[in-house]
């Protein structure tokens, strides 16, 4: 209990402990001192008289120098105690003032080390044979340096096992030493670990009594087989393995395996090599047969020890001799796939190079049509002959057709298929989603069909704001006016030919009026598509050449029918969200100047209203004149600078030093020229 509180008289300017051993946290060893120092020299009869330790401890107070006392016990005291130091009130300085009251701390001398935790934990079963045993202590056993310092030699191994094992221990840490076994364990058997008492860490803390812990490792047992459980179709000559989670006992291995069909069991060699063991039997298996496999219980580990516990007993079928069990297309089939492929089934392996020999084809195949392979997972062979649409055709299929082991199917067959024709289809040939014409000419869209007899289109007027609708939804966007034409186009072809067709967009022929329209085109059997299925059209007297950059775009207009520059066009800027980037007018050269958004990627389109006008930048609008049309990088970064690292050599052997240099330049649209001094 501490002693009551007494304030010193006013104006006193008390003593004060400056350091003090042991710190706050640090252990004490039995048989170490407890040393205050003092802010200024003290009475020693008055510092002794008010020197306490709880419990009571026998010994004497000795000063180093005027500030400095060390109290030595009369004998070591109790490990992994509690102690309490309490300086009363009563100290004084050799100037007379006292303690501002008593000053007091407890600390605890060095304990015992233990074991905290071992793996395999005590008690464990069933443990892995490739394990290493671990131990984690307490306390520090080695010092820090020792670890770090591979040719620190002078460290315990305080681990030993019954019965013994060889291999090697380290020290992970200052604390957890770990044991690795230069062989596995042997399955099945109980190890006893043992650390023997007196083994000292390095703050003095020892082991009072010996630590013993056992485990016990996990015996023999089938991991994997080959055959697998219940496989099907396995050759007649494969060998059957067994594979073991540690090596095992050759002779135990295979004085436990069994073989068998029914009541007739299988003769044949064993090779054993450590996890594993093959068992080749002396003749082929029988063709079509359910073979049982056992592997009997008491199989031993390599290094002895219990054997495995139980039986492992699975069953696998051999393949059956070969049949065909189905062709495609089928006998009589008249709507194959038009360039379909021929293929034969069967009901197990074949020999893919007998087919060949054993298959002939109406009209005769063309080599340099043909293309073959074995599909294994569904045993089927796979002729590609180069098969054309609304065609017939005739397989005969003869009887040689063997399997791995030369049995014969003895089946013959013909077969009698006629493909289907294409499917119809149409496209509009605009390049990408818009296209642009000249509205001083005839209005005409090429359309290509295939095997369709009419094409049913409509014409539709869209303004601008409609025009951007459609952009953000192509997919989901439906014109919200009626068509300004709708008319149906009758064409022909040969079958199975596409064939294209110059399609009027003004009845009668004729140059539609400037603006933009939609263009929707539908035929009889076909799937509508709203990529290839309908298109926008730009029609204008003018035309547009764009020059872009990060920051800002270039217009140079010009009129379709003279070629000359358009001047006084007012354009507006817009993305292709729609909103609004900036406006200019063409001058006298037709050239029309925007800043531009340095952060936008996208499309940006130039408008004009009256007359009316439309291009843009980047997607459809650049097609064949690209940067990488030229073979050009693109980059949308805006660096004033450009630079080129390289090293002094193009490979280098380990150790050796990399040198590396670097050349800087200024840039300003693709003239270069030195940084300013102190970039």
């Amino acid at each position: 209990t501490p002693p009551p509180y007494t304030p010193p008289p006013s104006g006193t300017v008390s003593p004060i402990v400056v350091q003090r051993a042991p710190e706050r946290g640090e252990e004490l060893p039995p048989d170490g001192d407890i040393v205050l120092i003092f802010d200024r020299a003290m009475d020693q009869v008055s510092v002794k008289a008010a020197f306490q330790v709880s419990p009571e401890v026998a010994g004497g107070l000795e000063w180093a120098d005027e500030r400095t006392v060390r109290f030595k016990p009369a004998r070591d005291l109790k490990r992994d105690a509690e102690y309490w130091v309490t300086l009363t009130a009563e100290a004084q300085a050799a100037d007379g003032n006292p303690l501002d009251g008593a000053y007091r701390f407890r600390f605890r001398t060095v304990g015992y080390l233990e074991a905290a935790q071992v793996v395999p934990a005590p008690g464990a079963e069933d443990v892995e044979a490739a394990s290493a045993i671990t131990v984690i202590f307490n306390r520090p056993v080695v010092p820090l340096m020792a670890v770090s310092d591979p040719g620190y030699t002078d460290l315990p191994q305080p681990v030993t096992f019954d019965p013994p094992i060889e291999g090697q221990g380290e020290w992970l840490n200052t604390s957890i030493y770990t044991f690795t076994p230069a062989e596995p364990l042997a399955g099945g058997t109980e190890y006893t670990a043992r650390i023997a008492a007196g083994l000292e860490d390095t703050t003095g803390g020892i082991l009072a009594e010996d630590y013993e812990w056992s485990f016990s490792t996990q015996p023999p047992q089938v991991v994997w087989v080959s055959p697998q459980e219940d496989a099907e179709l396995v050759g007649v000559d494969a060998a059957v393995q067994v594979a073991f989670n540690m090596p095992v006992d050759c002779a135990s291995a295979a004085n436990a395996f069994s073989l068998g069909a029914g009541l007739r069991s299988v003769a044949g060699a064993f090779e054993c090599e450590e996890e594993s063991l093959t068992f080749t039997p002396d003749e082929q298996l029988a063709f079509d047969t359910a073979y049982t496999a056992q592997m009997d219980a008491g199989v031993q580990s390599a290094g002895g020890g219990s054997g495995m516990r139980s039986d492992y007993k699975w069953r696998f079928t051999t393949a059956p001799l070969p049949r065909i069990t189905g062709v495609s297309p089928n006998d009589g089939e008249q709507n194959a796939q038009p360039y379909t492929a021929f293929e034969i089934t069967f009901n197990t392996f074949i020999d893919a190079s007998t087919v060949m020999d054993n298959l002939e084809m109406t009209p005769p195949l063309s080599p340099t049509l043909v293309y073959t392979y074995f599909r294994a997972y569904d045993h089927t062979f796979v002729l590609n002959f180069g098969a054309q649409p609304s065609s017939d055709y005739e397989a005969r299929i003869g009887p040689n057709i063997a399997d791995p082991y030369g049995n014969t199917t003895g089946q013959e067959m013909t077969v009698r298929f006629r493909t289907a024709p294409l499917d119809p289809s149409v496209q509009i040939h605009v390049p990408g989603q818009l296209g642009t014409y000249d509205a001083h000419q005839p209005a005409r869209v090429v359309a290509s069909h295939l095997n369709t007899p009419r094409l049913d289109l409509a014409l539709y007027r869209l303004d601008v704001e409609e025009f951007f609708r459609a952009q953000r939804n192509w997919w989901g966007y439906e014109p919200s006016a009626a068509p300004i034409r709708q008319w149906a186009e009758p064409v022909e072809s040969p079958l199975n030919e596409t064939r294209y067709t110059l399609v009027d967009l003004v009845a009668g022929g004729g140059a539609l009026a400037p603006g933009l329209y939609l263009l929707d085109l539908k035929a009889p059997g076909v799937e509508y598509d709203h990529w290839s299925h309908r298109k926008l059209l730009a029609v204008s007297e003018y035309n547009l050449t764009l020059k872009a950059n990060q920051d800002e775009i270039w217009a140079w207009a010009t009129d379709l029918a003279t070629g000359r520059p358009a001047e006084g066009l007012e354009l507006t800027a817009r993305h292709s969200e729609g909103y609004t980037l900036g406006a200019a007018t063409t001058d006298e050269n037709g050239l029309a100047h925007f800043e531009s958004d340095s952060g936008y990627y996208g499309t940006i389109y130039l408008v004009g209203q009256e007359p009316f006008v439309l291009g843009g930048t980047g997607g459809d609008w650049s097609a064949g004149i690209s940067p990488w049309d030229f073979g050009l990088e693109v980059d949308h970064g805006d660096s004033d600078y450009r630079a080129h690292i390289y090293t002094d050599r193009p490979i280098y052997r380990p150790g050796q030093t990399v040198y590396l240099r670097g050349i800087l330049r200024a840039e300003d649209d693709a003239r270069y020229s030195l940084p300013a001094a102190g970039r």
